[in-house]
């Protein structure tokens, strides 16, 4: 009887070595091959990378241009400034010196009223060009930019041919 327990207490031995190794963290080593340590390296998730959100519509205004387009006569300032001219230069002298004055008056009239009318049609606005924030250029004409509070290094949007401090 003793070896049928020694046979049972043996057997329960090796099912307990077996249960045991089944559980532990580690393979378990045999006799025909020795236990070899494994390593094994979880990989953490990458973290997402932040999404950059570049607003179409604004920039930064690189440069500033003013542009004057000077004002053509249509001809009645010449013509007002003539007769003006020649009114007052026929009252000046008397003789041959009051026809000279009078052309005179009306030559000199009629240069200035054009001039006159000229400057009264002129035009000026301003080119701003704006660097994107999402690449590329775009230029915008306004009136008065220094009244919009507009400068070179302004933070910008732009819509169509508007441009707004942002």
């Amino acid at each position: 009887m003793h070896t049928v327990n020694s046979i049972k207490s043996g057997l329960a031995l090796t099912a307990l070595v077996i249960g045991l190794t089944a559980c532990s963290r580690e393979p378990a080593a045999t006799a025909a091959t020795p236990a070899a340590a494994v390593h094994v390296t979880v990989a953490e998730p990458a973290a997402p990378r932040p999404v950059v959100v570049v607003c179409q519509s604004c920039g930064v205004v690189s440069s500033i241009s003013a542009v004057r387009q000077e004002g053509t006569g249509t001809g009645v300032g010449a013509v007002i400034g003539g007769i003006v001219g020649g009114l007052a230069g026929n009252q000046v002298g008397g003789g041959s010196g009051k026809k000279v004055a009078t052309v005179a008056g009306v030559i000199g009239g009629a240069v200035v009223g054009n001039k006159i009318e000229g400057n009264r049609n002129d035009s000026s606005w301003y080119e701003v060009t704006v660097a994107m924030d999402a690449g590329g250029q775009r230029s915008v004409t306004i009136d008065n930019a220094a009244a919009m509070g507009i400068g070179v290094g302004s933070k910008v949007s732009v819509s169509g041919n508007t441009i707004a401090l942002r």
